[in-house]
This record gives C-alpha cells, sequence and structure tokens, in this order.
C-alpha cells in the first residue's frame, strides 16, 4: 500500500509538470536511474546571442516561473565565479546554485541541486550554452540573428523519498518531470527574449 501510495505521488507530480510543459523546447534524458541523471533541453530564439544572454543574467527575475521558486520571491544572478543564483523575500534567502564557470554570451556552468533535489543530496552541473545559429550554418543569412540555447545537467546523488533509496523505475520517473520543468525554464527565457 505504502508503495502505491508513493508512486501514486510521483504520478502526480508528473502529471501536474506535464501540464506546465511548453513544447518549444526539444528535451532528452540521456541516462537515469536512482544514483543519478543527464538531461538536454535545446530552443532557439530569433534574438541574438547578446540579447539572450543579457535576458538570462540581468532579467531572471522576469522570465523564470515563480511557480519554480521557494516562496516567488526576486531572483538574481551574479556574474562572476562563485556567485549565487538566489532567491531573496524580506525574511527568507535560497541559493538555488552555485555559478561555477563564467564566459560572457558563451557558456555558465552552476552547480548544486535544483528545488527538492537540494534536501536530497543530489549534486550537479546546469550547464547553460549560448550559440549563434549564424556560427552553426554557415549557409543562414548574416542578418538572422538567432541564438540556440543548450540546457544540461548532469546530476549525481541517491534519488531518495522520504530517506528511502528510490526504485530505479521512480527514480526515471522523477528524472522525466525534471526534464519536463527544465525545459519549461528554458522555454521562458527564449520567448522572453523573442518579445523584447
Amino acid at each position: 500500500m505504502k508503495k502505491l501510495i508513493k508512486n501514486n505521488k510521483i504520478f502526480i507530480l508528473v502529471f501536474i509538470v506535464s501540464g506546465f510543459f511548453t513544447p518549444q523546447a526539444l528535451s532528452k534524458v540521456n541516462y537515469a536511474d536512482n544514483s543519478g541523471f543527464s538531461i538536454t533541453n535545446v530552443s532557439e530564439s530569433a534574438a541574438s546571442v547578446e540579447v539572450v544572454y543579457d535576458n538570462f543574467i540581468n532579467h531572471i527575475d522576469s522570465w523564470w516561473p515563480k511557480d519554480h521558486t521557494w516562496w516567488k520571491g526576486t531572483l538574481k544572478i551574479d556574474e562572476y565565479a562563485g556567485g549565487c543564483f538566489c532567491e531573496i523575500t524580506q525574511t527568507s534567502s535560497a541559493a538555488h546554485m552555485q555559478i561555477s564557470f563564467i564566459h560572457p554570451q558563451k557558456k555558465v556552468v552552476m552547480t548544486g541541486g535544483l528545488g527538492p533535489l537540494q534536501e536530497m543530496g543530489i549534486y550537479g552541473a546546469l550547464t547553460w550554452q549560448f550559440t549563434s545559429l549564424n556560427e552553426e550554418d554557415s549557409n543562414t543569412d548574416s542578418s538572422n540573428k538567432g541564438t540556440r540555447v543548450t540546457l544540461t545537467y548532469h546530476a549525481s546523488g541517491t534519488i531518495q523519498f522520504n530517506g528511502k533509496k528510490a526504485t530505479n523505475e521512480d527514480a526515471v520517473k522523477l528524472v522525466h518531470a525534471v526534464d519536463k520543468v527544465q525545459a519549461q525554464q528554458l522555454s521562458s527565457l527564449t520567448s522572453f527574449s523573442n518579445e523584447k
């Protein structure tokens, strides 16, 4: 009975997250089991790399989905190694991840565990790669300044629920939910950049 309740909770989580998923990003679970996972999402914007990167760093509070925060607080990214991807309210604060690498308009690497993965002790590297579509296709009209953003999350640690190691099957369900959440976050960035 306990297993059925736990599985139902995972199913409900996947169902709820799926409802928020927007199909603008291509997503892929590279691998997943109860010891970690790797996922990749790709989305494109008609805006230039400069615009998309500026929105990523300086306007995260405008595009990051507030239902993917602890308290719907104010979000900020420090643009330097050792900096913080943080959320702040008048009374509370959270470090979502730490910045470990910045190559402006090219790549940002954040380390840590997002959301409930933090309390599970899951640790990983979240890499945001910004590529001009002109660089990728020599046949592209030079007036097209579109951007491809690739978001990859490699994470390790025991996936567990209430202190009990998850089965590989339950871990895979959770990872698919994480993948869909990240697809929504990435789509929010590229959609926001298209609108500006």
